[in-house]
């Protein structure tokens, strides 16, 4: 059994866990600490119960400095790629050295969970890497997998076959492309988000969710989808999921439920056993 729930999505912050009974793991802290405690404790969960953080890439949005104050004051371990904890060093300095970091370079293991990072598409001057992530358990010689990718310009093939066969998926679906064109955003902003390096349009994450479901072969894989990371000016939730459920009705894809993560709001926690 493999418990999820996003506790925050967006550009304000992104925070997610992932337990079973013998482990519980922090995806980012990008939140404030007090809403981090506050949504753990709604899911029955302590900070002391937290086995480790694992932190995609060093946006404020996704290791903020409340966060890193969280994970500082209960001795909870991150787990981060070495150019995450250099990026963090530039932006926090000495508190970032106060952290038990554990660096990683390839797969690695928190108790029984697999942790298989991939290089994504999502860059700029403030970060020099951004990592997707696949979580796996196997009880019983059953598996068990979370897919998940938050921010991300484009998706390629080692993406979709990384994420393939995961029971829950998370996948960035950013924004519209006719919102972003007549919003207010300076030109060389728009130019990043619709870049190679910048953030994931609506269309291309229904391709990439219908190609996901293709590559799977695995039962119940993509039974959850959340679309996350949502532009909360470029955007809506009935948006993306409209384009979504659009994409996956062309290709005959009906088994797979679909959900939009909130900015400030947590996401049902599901159970996949």
């Amino acid at each position: 059994m493999l418990n999820f729930c996003i506790l925050a999505s967006g550009s304000s912050g992104n925070c997610s866990v992932l337990w079973n009974e013998s482990v519980a793991v922090l995806i980012d802290c990008g939140c404030s600490a007090k809403y981090i405690v506050e949504n753990l404790a709604s899911l029955g969960i302590e900070p002391c119960n937290l086995t480790a953080a694992v932190i995609t890439h060093a946006h404020i949005d996704h290791i903020s400095a409340s966060g890193l104050n969280f994970l500082l004051k209960n001795n909870i371990p991150v787990h981060l790629h070495e150019d995450t904890l250099e990026d963090i060093f530039r932006k926090y300095g000495n508190k970032a050295d106060e952290c038990y970091s554990v660096s990683f370079n390839g797969g690695f293991k928190i108790k029984d969970i697999v942790v298989e990072p991939f290089n994504v598409y999502h860059k700029d001057e403030r970060i020099s890497r951004t990592l997707g992530f696949s979580f796996s358990s196997f009880v019983q010689g059953k598996k068990y997998k979370v897919g998940y990718v938050t921010d991300t310009g484009k998706v390629c093939k080692n993406m979709i076959k990384s994420l393939s066969d995961s029971n829950i998926l998370v996948i960035e679906s950013n924004y519209d492309r006719e919102m972003l064109d007549s919003s207010f955003r300076p030109y060389e902003n728009k130019r990043w988000v619709l870049s190679d390096w910048g953030h994931l349009a609506n269309e291309d994450a229904a391709h990439a969710i219908a190609e996901i479901k293709a590559a799977s072969t695995a039962p119940d894989s993509l039974k959850y989808v959340f679309l996350a990371h949502l532009s909360y000016h470029h955007n809506s939730p009935e948006l993306a999921l409209q384009v979504s459920k659009k994409m996956l009705y062309s290709q005959d894809i009906n088994d797979v439920k679909l959900f939009a993560a909130k900015r400030k709001e947590r996401c049902q926690a599901i159970k996949i056993k």
